[in-house]
């Protein structure tokens, strides 16, 4: 009798090896997230407590662990396609890449989790290899002399200057206090849900924290970080500046790619970076920048439109 219950044990298939650690690993690690990632509020705190609940039935129940790992990835995701900003759904990206790979170990065979395997380590060995670049640009430029700095443009909610684009402004505006012989470009035309100009608003702001309004450059034409500088350079040349030496105020994560396509159009650019965001929404635009940077290596800072300066200019006449 006994016999025949080992025989019958060994036939048997035994049951997959679990890798609970795995899922509490990423459960963690989404709670951190958010409990550190987003602004302090109550509500986003208590859904980190829910995580670490989660993660704690994964303890106990260990056989569950790929499902409940599954339900708080996806929630994750959720939640981040909640937020407006583009910094959000970029970042959504890693819990779904997160929950797909759970997905393929849980139930590929052997080769598909070899190639899933190797996929995934190619593809983040690349995006790390693109951000070091940018990271190694996202810092402030010392003792910036420029004389004229350049603000690029971002979103504006009716007239409201978005957060992203305030952060730009007080940047500029301790540059302009700290040189009060430099002039500023705001530059940016106008897009969807917008008000005013994104250039329009930035006048404003600055006018009304004190600088002066002839020292106050507008160029509202722009769609793309490229016609920004190019228009720029057309409009202090107009103003009868030099634009071979000037500063740009922009995002961290921006100014790699912004100094780039300004040394295509003949400008020696120092990089003013304005303050960050919140943890998840600055990863999802480092890694929105990134993919931003491998369309520029790839097909160049489009030189080609490198005499939108003079065309503009001739427009400025």
């Amino acid at each position: 009798m006994n016999e025949n219950r080992e025989a019958h044990a060994a036939r048997a298939p035994q049951k997959p090896r679990t890798g609970w650690w795995v899922g509490l690993l990423l459960i963690v690690a989404a709670a951190a997230a958010v409990w550190f990632g987003v602004y302090p509020h109550y509500r986003y705190r208590l859904i980190a407590a829910v995580m670490l609940g989660v993660g704690v039935l994964v303890v106990v129940k260990r056989d569950w662990w790929w499902w409940l790992t599954l339900t708080v990835l996806f929630g994750m995701v959720l939640f981040l396609w909640c937020f407006g900003a583009s910094g959000y759904k970029y970042t959504s990206l890693l819990p779904l890449c997160a929950a797909t790979l759970v997905v393929i170990f849980r139930f590929g065979g052997r080769a598909f989790k070899i190639t899933a395997a190797a996929v995934a380590a190619v593809g983040l060995m690349a995006l790390l290899i693109v951000e070091i670049p940018i990271y190694r640009a996202s810092k402030s430029a010392k003792d910036a002399d420029a004389g004229y700095v350049i603000v690029l443009g971002a979103a504006v909610y009716g007239t409201e200057p978005s957060v992203s684009l305030r952060n730009r402004l007080i940047c500029a505006l301790d540059y302009l206090e700290r040189n009060p012989n430099a002039k500023a470009v705001v530059s940016g035309g106008q897009g969807d849900g917008e008000d005013m100009t994104e250039a329009a608003c930035m006048q404003n702001w600055l006018l009304e924290k004190g600088i002066a309004e002839e020292r106050i450059l507008l160029e509202e034409h722009s769609t793309s970080t490229l016609e920004n500088l190019a228009f720029s350079k057309a409009v202090i040349e107009a103003d009868g500046g030099s634009a071979d030496k000037v500063a740009i105020v922009s995002s961290s994560y921006h100014l790699y790619r912004a100094k780039a396509m300004a040394a295509s159009l003949g400008m020696n650019a120092e990089g003013l970076a304005s303050s960050d965001g919140y943890p998840i929404y600055m990863c999802g635009m480092y890694i929105r920048e990134a993919l931003g940077v491998v369309k520029m290596w790839t097909f160049g800072a489009q030189e080609k439109n490198a005499c939108l300066a003079s065309a503009y200019a001739a427009r400025l006449r």
